[in-house]
């Protein structure tokens, strides 16, 4: 949680941008405390550069009643860019349990951010829209997901509801 409140108190520009305007009082502390508290078990890390804490990442829950459903998250300082390519092995070695345990992975990304929009689809994920006038100021977000693919269940009627019914997952 310190680091994500270190981090979040020396945002980068870009980053802070993005993630103010969603607040209505925006608060480093409480930023670091969300990150981590809301995050999946095991799935919030940290990035250190140079001896400081640089980058957070991570993943938590997008629904209460859904825990497929998840929601990616990273901001850091102005040394972010160098961590990148760590952040990016990191998540890659993290593959096959996303790819098990999350329905759907979702980011939602300020507009002209377009750095996070490069990085995010050079991962694979895909643009699905526009999130018109979502950040408090009027800001527009593009959301992004990666989504698991099932075969309907015999149980339930739903894709993959249980998501214990053994069958290989594919993403798209």
């Amino acid at each position: 949680m310190r680091d994500a409140s270190y981090i979040a108190a020396n945002m980068r520009a870009e980053d802070f941008r993005e993630i103010a305007c969603l607040w209505k009082h925006w608060d480093t502390r409480a930023l670091g405390v969300c990150a981590v508290e809301t995050a999946v078990p095991g799935m919030a890390w940290s990035v250190w550069y140079d001896g400081q804490p640089a980058a957070a990442f991570g993943f938590s829950r997008a629904s209460a009643f859904d825990p497929e459903h998840w929601q990616a998250w990273a901001f850091g300082t102005d040394r972010f860019r160098r961590c990148v390519p760590q952040l990016t092995r990191h998540v890659l070695g993290f593959r096959s349990r996303i790819e098990r345990d999350c329905r759907r992975l979702q980011v939602i990304t300020l507009k002209d951010h377009d750095i996070a929009h490069r990085w995010i689809e050079a991962l694979g994920a895909r643009r699905e829209g526009l999130l018109r006038s979502y950040g408090r100021g009027g800001e527009d977000f593009w959301i992004y997901a990666w989504v698991r693919r099932h075969a309907v269940t015999e149980t339930t009627g739903c894709p993959g509801a249980s998501g214990q019914d053994g069958r290989k997952a594919s993403w798209e």
